[in-house]
């Protein structure tokens, strides 16, 4: 693995609603991290583009990672943050990439009061704004945005968050990284293994990936650390249990790539 250069993306994205609060998840980052460890042992070179609190949250120095010189750490905050890491990343050539991120689906456009959108809709329908087209134009960009460049008073009993779309990076690896092997990753809840199984099919086949790994948050809830390995022709009769064994099949494929 001397010659072999990995690049990793790790934890959660975070969306900020003011200058304080933010949209986040569960993610903490480990997989990435135990991944990032395997790799290096055996003498490969990983980057690792992670937020900013997987970096401070001492698993560096818990896996032996601190001061390696083969190891390049990325911090990010944002889903876009790592959007523009990634393509600038894909300057250089990478043998495998690992999107084990748990990127945000949705992030703050805006903010706004309850009690100021209400008089701004009652307004509109005053004036004769009474279509559904008129009403949603006010509930998709209304005036009454409240001033999220600062941080939002802690007495605002009814503020509320539109939220929008964040860019799915998985869409986006091909393009950038036409050489490399693509890993991303698939979490649903509770489904059949069946149904689970063809989603991440689906998925592989529309972003070009080469496998999408498969697991159930029901599973992880229950402590079973259970995943599948899933390319555009289905499931491959592959079961992953630590991310010992992800590591060893992503060594494999990458062995195999020469």
């Amino acid at each position: 693995m001397e010659n072999k250069r990995i690049l990793i993306t790790a934890g959660p994205t975070n969306e900020y609603i003011d200058e304080v609060m933010k949209i986040t998840n569960m993610s903490t980052g480990r997989l990435g991290i135990e991944l990032s460890k395997h790799f290096l042992e055996e003498g490969a070179s990983v980057t690792l583009i992670a937020t900013r609190s997987v970096f401070r949250s001492g698993l560096f120095e818990k896996y032996g990672l601190a001061n390696n010189d083969k190891l390049k750490g990325v911090p990010i905050e944002t889903t876009m943050d790592m959007y523009n890491a990634l393509e600038s990343e894909s300057r250089d050539t990478y043998d495998m990439v690992i999107h084990s991120s748990a990127v945000g689906d949705y992030k703050p456009e805006f903010s706004f009061r309850m009690e100021d959108l209400a008089t701004e809709l009652a307004q509109a329908i005053h004036d004769g704004k009474t279509t559904r087209d008129e009403i949603l134009s006010i509930l998709t960009d209304p005036n009454c945005k409240v001033n999220d460049d600062t941080k939002i008073s802690s007495y605002e009993p009814n503020l509320t968050v539109k939220l929008t779309l964040t860019t799915k990076l998985i869409s986006h690896l091909r393009d950038w990284y036409k050489d490399a092997i693509l890993i991303g990753f698939k979490l649903l809840e509770n489904v059949p293994k069946e149904h689970l199984m063809e989603v991440a099919r689906k998925l592989c086949i529309k972003n070009n990936m080469d496998y999408i790994i498969a697991n159930d948050l029901h599973d992880l809830r229950q402590g079973q650390h259970l995943s599948f390995l899933v390319n555009e022709d289905g499931y491959q009769d592959v079961e992953f249990h630590s991310p010992t064994d992800i590591y060893e099949t992503a060594r494999s494929l990458v062995l195999k790539k020469d």
